[in-house]
């Protein structure tokens, strides 16, 4: 995964999880990530930018909670 991506979904993490006065911030930090993909990529709106990168946070979810499938080391 490309490391600006990764970076705007820990951060979509954040801000889901932030409490209200954190969240004010994140919010700012996250919408200055997402126009710098935006200008990266101006034929996809905004809104469907966002509708990818919700997409793309479940997928990370699942890949950060999926167990290994190497056996543990001795």
């Amino acid at each position: 995964m490309k490391p600006e991506l990764e970076r705007l979904l820990q951060l979509y993490d954040e801000l889901l999880q932030a409490d209200k006065s954190a969240a004010a911030h994140l919010k700012l930090i996250f919408d200055g990530q997402l126009d710098e993909l935006h200008k990266q990529h101006p034929g996809l709106s905004r809104d469907k930018l966002i509708s990818l990168i919700r997409l793309g946070y479940l997928r990370w979810l699942r890949a950060q909670n999926k167990p290994s499938s190497l056996p543990p080391g001795k």
